[in-house]
Parts: C-alpha cells; sequence; structure tokens
C-alpha cells in the first residue's frame, strides 16, 4: 500500500507513558477484545457486524461529577499539534478539549469523568460510527486540554479541540461573453475523464455522497436539488450547531460533484444523477482565507453521513493526525464505504490528514495537460491525482468561477465513485476500480523520481474493471 498509519509522520504525540496510554486507551481495548479475524475498531462491546451496531448503538447518557473546586488536579500530559506550515496552520479551538467515551462490555457508559473547577461540558453527542459519547469540554481560553480534565473513566481519550482547515481553492471570476451561455465547454475535465461515454452507464443515479464542508448555495439554479442536513441528530445534546451561511467553498465542490446536467445553464457535474447530501462542518475563518472545520463538527458530519447513507464521504480539509478522526474514517471503511480526502495545497510531501490514513483515498490535483499541479501536496497523503486546475464551477449566489486546489480533485475523485457505485460497484471493488485505471502523470516529484500515485484515468477504463464496460463509440 502507498502509504501507512504512522502518528510519527505527522502527528508525534509527546508527553509522559500516562498520557499515551490515555490517548491510546480506547485502541488498545478493542483489539484484546477483537476476534482474531476481525481488527475491531468500534469497542470492547464489539459482538455483532459493523453495520448491525452502528443501526443498534444508542447514547446511554453522559455521566459526570464537576471536579471540586481547590482539590488537586492529576492533570494529563500536554498535547502538542504537529508543526505546520504558518500560513496554513490548523488550529486548536482555544480553551477547549474532546472526550471520546465508549461504552463498557456491558453496553454502559462507564463513570469517572471529572472536570476540574472552570471547565464545563459544552456539548456532547453519542456516535453510532465511533460507538462513544463525544464530549466538548470548555474552559478559560488560555487551558490546555490536561487543564480541563482531572480525570478520564477507563478507556476514554482526551485530545486536543482540533480546527482543520479547507484544502482551500484559488477562484477567479468567469464571466460569460452572453448570458444563458452553455459553459459546458469550458470542462475539460469531463473530456479527460470521458465522462459522457461513462454516462450512458452510469450517471451517479443510486449512490448517495455526503460533502462536508462549508454550506452549499442550494438556491443557485444549478444546485436546487442539493440536500442540506443538519448537523444535530435528534438525540444530540448541547448547543445547537450555528447557522451556517452560503459560503464559496462548498458551492464550488458541490458544483463539481452533482451540478444539473441538461438544464440549458451553466455547467454538469461529473455525477449529475447521484444524490449529494451536504453537511456544513466547516464555517469562514476570521481573515477569509480558509474555511475552518472543527473537530467536533468534522466528527458529528461523519456520523450524519453515515445516518444518511452516504455511499462516499468527501473530506476536501486538511490538518494534524487525530487518534478520533483516524478512528472514525477508518470505520466508515469497514462499514463499506468509501471516504475521500483532498491532500493540500503544500507544495509539501509531509502528510496532511485525514488524507494520509490508509482507509482514506487521497487526492492530489492535476492540469489539463495531466501534469502536477505546482501547489499540490505529494507523497503519503496522495492516493491518486484528478483535475484541480482551472476548474469551472458554481459560486453564490447564482455565479460561476475557475477554481485551483486539490479540494476540487477531491470531489472530481467522489464523483467518479459515485458512478461506480452507482453502476453496481460494490464500495472497496470501485475504490480498487478507480485507483487500478491510473495512468502516469505528466511530470516527476520533487526528487526527480516518477510520482508512482499517477492521475485519474478514463472512467470507462474503471467501469470495465467492474463488469460495465462504456458502449463503443
Amino acid at each position: 500500500m502507498r502509504k501507512w498509519s504512522a502518528h510519527s509522520d505527522d502527528g508525534a504525540r509527546k508527553g509522559s507513558t500516562r498520557s499515551l496510554l490515555a490517548l491510546c486507551a480506547a485502541t488498545m481495548l478493542v483489539a484484546a477484545s477483537a476476534r482474531a479475524d476481525d481488527p475491531g475498531v468500534c469497542g470492547p462491546f464489539d459482538t455483532g457486524s459493523d453495520v448491525e451496531q452502528a443501526a443498534s448503538c444508542r447514547e446511554p447518557g453522559v455521566q459526570l461529577r464537576a471536579f471540586p473546586a481547590g482539590a488537586p488536579a492529576d492533570p494529563l500530559a500536554h498535547l502538542e499539534a504537529p508543526p505546520a506550515d504558518a500560513a496554513t496552520a490548523p488550529l486548536q479551538v482555544a480553551g477547549e478539549a474532546l472526550v471520546a467515551i465508549p461504552k463498557d462490555e456491558r453496553g454502559q457508559l462507564p463513570e469517572g469523568l471529572e472536570l476540574v473547577a472552570g471547565a464545563r461540558i459544552a456539548a456532547s453527542f453519542f456516535s453510532p460510527v465511533l460507538c462513544a459519547t463525544i464530549a466538548r469540554v470548555a474552559g478559560p481560553p488560555e487551558a490546555r486540554p490536561e487543564d480541563l480534565v482531572a480525570a478520564l473513566p477507563e478507556g476514554a481519550a482526551l485530545v486536543p479541540h482540533h480546527q482543520y482547515v479547507s484544502a482551500g481553492a484559488r477562484v477567479r471570476p468567469f464571466e460569460p461573453g452572453t448570458p444563458g451561455d452553455p459553459y459546458r465547454e469550458h470542462q475539460y475535465a469531463l473530456d479527460v475523464l470521458e465522462a459522457e461515454r461513462a454516462w450512458r452507464v452510469s450517471d451517479g443515479a443510486g449512490a448517495t455522497i455526503a460533502l462536508l464542508d462549508s454550506a452549499p448555495a442550494t438556491t443557485h439554479p444549478d444546485l436546487d436539488h442539493i440536500e442540506m442536513l443538519a448537523l444535530d441528530a435528534p438525540e444530540a445534546s448541547g448547543a445547537p450547531h450555528r447557522t451556517s451561511a452560503e459560503a464559496l467553498h462548498g458551492t464550488l465542490l458541490a458544483g463539481v460533484l452533482d451540478a444539473t446536467r441538461g438544464n440549458g445553464v451553466g455547467i454538469s457535474g461529473l455525477a449529475p444523477g447521484a444524490r449529494v447530501v451536504a453537511l456544513a462542518v466547516c464555517h469562514a475563518g476570521a481573515t477569509g482565507d480558509a474555511d475552518l472545520c472543527p473537530l467536533f463538527d468534522v466528527l458529528r458530519g461523519i456520523d450524519r453521513a453515515w445516518q444518511a447513507g452516504a455511499d462516499v464521504v468527501n473530506l476536501s480539509l486538511v490538518g494534524p493526525s487525530d487518534p478520533l478522526l483516524e478512528r472514525a474514517v477508518a470505520r466508515l471503511e469497514r462499514l463499506g464505504r468509501v471516504v475521500v480526502a483532498a491532500a493540500g495545497n503544500e507544495s509539501s510531501a509531509r502528510p496532511r490528514y485525514p488524507a494520509a490514513y490508509p482507509s482514506v483515498v487521497g487526492v492530489g490535483a492535476v492540469d489539463r495537460s495531466g501534469a502536477r499541479y505546482t501547489r499540490s501536496n505529494t507523497g503519503l497523503a496522495v492516493a491518486l491525482y484528478a483535475p484541480g486546475v482551472e476548474i469551472l464551477s458554481t459560486r453564490p449566489p447564482a455565479g460561476y468561477a475557475f477554481g485551483d486546489g486539490t479540494s476540487l480533485a477531491a470531489a472530481h475523485t467522489s464523483a467518479a465513485l459515485a458512478l461506480l457505485v452507482g453502476a453496481g460497484a460494490e464500495h472497496g471493488a470501485a475504490r480498487t476500480a478507480l485507483e487500478a485505471s491510473r495512468v502516469p502523470i505528466a511530470d516527476t516529484d520533487r526528487s526527480g523520481a516518477p510520482d508512482g500515485a499517477g492521475r485519474m484515468g478514463s472512467l470507462c477504463d474503471a467501469l470495465a474493471r467492474v463488469g460495465r464496460p462504456c458502449p463503443s463509440e
């Protein structure tokens, strides 16, 4: 496999033995209790199939004892965020941490969570994907994770509340010469991927894509069929999710995925027959340079995507390695879903997450000639490259723009997988077929050696690999 999961690459954890045990306890308990032929990433109560368990998990409730004011704290060692370039560094939400508490072997939530004075549970929800309660703990802005939690239940994990950033796109306005011009001719990616031929076999109908990003403009004439789902499921507790305004990044990706085909205006998405559900896990940052995506919301979005029946989950965001995020995307793969993530736009071979996790299809960007985008990341985070330069797509409120970036490449990949699933391929077979149909990219990597990942080839090649060949011309 092209990549491996190693926290020492990008998410090295420093601190005491107790810190490491607290972070890894849930995973260790799982490994100890799982069947020999089933690695098990859900918890020590993993007795049924993943699908059955995710459908049957119920929130048993949070039992909390506040740590007495003035009592001596016994904090966990500080969890350092991995180094990152200053311009694109994922932030931690100031004064917050996340606690994951899996149910015990009796199916109950263990007691023993103690908060220090001044800390509180701001919100919590039960995750059927993680099979654990996720609590967002808040305190003074300067507090570190270990400053907020005095004691954890056995098997629980404490992590910083990481804040991921959208793998942003450089955007240039697109102004048609005449109102009502069809813009299909500007979509070179559909030609490179042989979309028109592939649509004669599958246009994605029957497949569902979950777009976890900023909120797309569903009032756009090309996107009025996109379904917006609230992050708060009926059983969620805590403060309601903020209302998200229509945003550029999410709107660009929605157009690549599923802009309406043949409606006489604008463009066509690569999977125009697929169902797209959008979950606003990101919001505009203070500077406006990139959307910010708190881990708590990303995890809620993953659960809602599963509950909505998503076949493909698109995460065009980047940041540090995190044990909760790693476990969530790994379990989605075990549940028979495909997760796609952008590799990032830093011209770096340093792993970025979630793209670099083995369970995720990490995507870099190439231009119309098949050459790698100069800003695309490379290395372990990239399983394949896809069109991501000069991509014409939708922008709020009802316009169009050209964009560059691995976010757009990831969206093309998610749409391609939806075509394969819509053609009847199992999720794992769809991923295998897409990766097997890669062709060499037109340049070399930073070391001068050919980049082994390759770029997405003809969708007809991938369809043929799942037994659904395109008709002859």
